[in-house]
Formats: C-alpha cells, sequence, structure tokens
C-alpha cells in the first residue's frame, strides 16, 4: 500500500510538473512574421456586440478575449500547440478533445456547473494554429457557442 501512494505522489507531481500556465501558453510562441497575437477588451468587445446578430448574443458574457493565429505555420508552431495540448493548462479541466482528419482541437474551461470564468481553446490543422482565451461568466450552456465563435 505505501508503494502505491508513493507511486501515485511522484505520478501527481511528475503530471503538475508539466502542465502550464496561461502565460506560458501565450509565451511558447516565439514572435514572428507569421504570428498575430492580440487582446479584445470589454470596449472592444461592446463595440463588435453593438453591431448585432446572432454572434453579438453568444458574446455578451465575454469580459476579455486573447488571440494567437498563426497562418502557414512551421512544423515547430504546429509541435508547440500539440505539446501544450498534451501537457494541460494549470487549473483547467478539459472540455473537448477532438482529433479528426488531422485536425486537433482542445477546449479546456477553468470554473463551475454554475458559470464559466476562462475558457482556452487550442487548435491546429496542417498549417494553422489557433490559440483563444475567453474570460468572462460565461453560462455552460453558451461555451459551445462560443468555441464556434472563436474558430
Amino acid at each position: 500500500m505505501k508503494k502505491f501512494l508513493v507511486l501515485a505522489l511522484v505520478a501527481m507531481i511528475s503530471a503538475t510538473g508539466f502542465s502550464k500556465t496561461i502565460d506560458e501558453v501565450f509565451n511558447a510562441f516565439p514572435k514572428a512574421d507569421n504570428v498575430q497575437e492580440m487582446t479584445l477588451d470589454k470596449a472592444m468587445l461592446a463595440m463588435a456586440r453593438s453591431a448585432g446578430g446572432e454572434q453579438a448574443k453568444q458574446m455578451k458574457d465575454i469580459d476579455v478575449m486573447r488571440v494567437i493565429a498563426i497562418e502557414k505555420a512551421t512544423a515547430d508552431q504546429v509541435k508547440i500547440a500539440n505539446d501544450l495540448m498534451n501537457e494541460g493548462v494549470d487549473g483547467f479541466d478539459i472540455m473537448v478533445d477532438a482529433d479528426e482528419n488531422g485536425e486537433h482541437a482542445l477546449i479546456l474551461t477553468q470554473g463551475d456547473e454554475k458559470v464559466i470564468s476562462k475558457m482556452l481553446i487550442i487548435a491546429t490543422a496542417k498549417e494553422e494554429v489557433a490559440v483563444v482565451l475567453i474570460e468572462g461568466n460565461i453560462d455552460p450552456e453558451n461555451a459551445t457557442n462560443l468555441a464556434n465563435i472563436a474558430k
């Protein structure tokens, strides 16, 4: 029994040693010409909501959206994203982990069954990488719609 507890403790320490913080996720991608990074604050999001439409309703719960978009991603950039998906992110739970036809998407959330405070989306395709952090007071039933907007 003692051996089992020691092994479990070592596994837990190892797992937490490999997971990243949000800042580490966003700093993982070196600055390059094909890397676009932007932060949309509450004022910018309010302007987007004022344009109306179905997406505006979905965005009402968002306070901040932080995005990294990489087109014509190098193999190294795709590897960084895939490594982040495999390592996990501190304090986040997996909502969706989908891998189909060479495209991989991981949606992580932080919060509880009543409200999601943060949603992190990491997606890769052959030559594209996207990392989107959504912060706010998100209704879990609205989370899927927000993930679709972020794509």
